[in-house]
């Protein structure tokens, strides 16, 4: 509980403070539109871009029931950072399969809130919870649990994570480690329902028709968002690393990561070197799917002396980089805590350190508003003005997006009929 309420409000500091009163994108877009006008808890499997969405739309319908208009954005906000809380508290459970210190499970727990990355674009918001469903899965599949009732329990964590986020699919591999072991047959169960029942939504999914990237923007652009944002932080100082070092900047950030791998691999139990190869694996899988399904305009090619081009840190960047993260804590599972491994540890932990606090609160695409609260407000009066009105177009971020909000709504009153 207490590793719940810690990360719950980092994850609150981490996002700025105008950022905590808009709506982003899809939450707005997708999620409460949908709510606005249909029955009452009739979205929750209902699909988005071909995948399932569960846990942000349960977060949309409650909000919409319980609290008013002009607080939708806070209340958004707030319980997504409550989730991201409840998904560290959980990695610090399941870490006990891996590991009996409770100083290496805080570690592992506090990746969840506090890779530079996650504070650009995944924190304080509904569209990007899936990525910590991701995050939170093979950590249920490595945990023993205790009793059939947290076996259950765990069960349904897993499924509203699998109905939430398709890529869990990537884990189901790892499903059948143990698979004889009757207390981890619920998440087993639950991922193999949850990520069937996403799979036959995603025929629905719209074809992509972007050129597939070059061979060289994965590994390059691996190295900038999954390697090289735990240890230099923004998209500014990466740039100048990779434009004064060449990509040998990238390669020092390697470093700890495949020595960690190695030293796992040697002095390990059977459960620590097999996360030791699933880690890092899922690390460079999410990060191939992730650019293969969305393929996203980036240039990753290393700017010259006179450039001003940014080497781009995408939202795709966080689950890799924690999982890459989580290898190099596992390996402190291992260590024999001589005087060189405590000086090797603390040289590594001061510029891990140094980033997450020059990096804790960036600028974010939504620091620059709009705010909801004066612009529900003003949707508000616009219904007022036009009786005839049945809706209003609110404005979100980013720039351009907006929210079909119908008045009824904004004006306290049953909702409307979908337009």
């Amino acid at each position: 509980m207490a590793v719940t309420l810690v990360c719950s409000a980092i994850a609150w500091l981490r996002v700025p403070e105008t950022a905590r009163e808009t709506i982003w994108a899809e939450d707005g877009r997708v999620f409460l539109w949908d709510v606005f006008f249909s029955p009452a808890w009739s979205t929750l499997l209902r699909t988005y871009d071909g995948y399932v969405h569960l846990v942000p739309r349960l977060v949309a319908e409650a909000v919409v029931l319980t609290v008013p208009p002009a607080g939708y954005a806070l209340a958004v906000s707030a319980v997504s950072c409550v989730l991201v809380g409840c998904t560290a508290g959980l990695v610090y459970v399941c870490a006990s399969t891996l590991t009996g210190s409770r100083w290496i499970r805080l570690g592992f727990a506090s990746i969840t809130v506090l890779v530079p990355s996650v504070a650009l674009e995944v924190l304080g918001n509904l569209a990007n919870l899936h990525w910590f469903a991701l995050w939170l899965m093979p950590w249920l599949l490595f945990h023993r649990p205790a009793s059939r009732l947290a076996s259950i329990g765990f069960g349904a964590v897993a499924l509203a994570c699998s109905l939430t986020e398709i890529q869990t699919a990537f884990f189901l591999p790892l499903a059948l480690w143990r698979w004889r072991e009757r207390s981890g047959w619920a998440v087993r169960v639950a991922l193999l329902f949850g990520v069937t029942f996403q799979l036959l939504g995603a025929a629905d999914r719209p074809e992509r028709t972007p050129p597939l990237p070059p061979v060289g923007d994965f590994i390059a652009g691996f190295l900038v968002n999954a390697v090289m944002t735990p240890w230099w932080g923004s998209a500014h100082t990466i740039t100048w690393s990779v434009r004064v070092l060449g990509w040998g900047a990238a390669a020092m950030c390697l470093i700890p990561s495949v020595a960690a791998f190695v030293l796992v691999l040697r002095r390990g139990d059977r459960v620590q070197r097999l996360a030791a190869v699933v880690f890092p694996l899922a690390s460079g899988v999410v990060w191939c799917a992730a650019l293969y399904f969305s393929r996203p305009e980036a240039d990753w090619s290393r700017p010259d002396a006179e450039s001003v081009r940014e080497l781009p840190v995408l939202r795709y960047a966080v689950v890799p980089s924690m999982y890459l993260m989580a290898g190099i804590v596992l390996a402190c599972t291992v260590l024999r805590w001589r005087p060189l491994s405590r000086a090797i540890t603390a040289a590594l932990a001061v510029p891990l350190a140094l980033v997450v606090v020059t990096s804790f609160v960036p600028v974010t695409v939504r620091s620059a508003g709009p705010t909801w609260p004066p612009e529900s407000t003003r949707g508000r009066e616009q219904c007022l003005e036009d009786d005839s009105a049945a809706y209003v177009d609110v404005p979100i971020t980013p720039h351009g997006w907006t929210s079909r909000v119908p008045c009824d709504v904004l004006e306290g009153s049953a909702p409307a009929e979908a337009p």
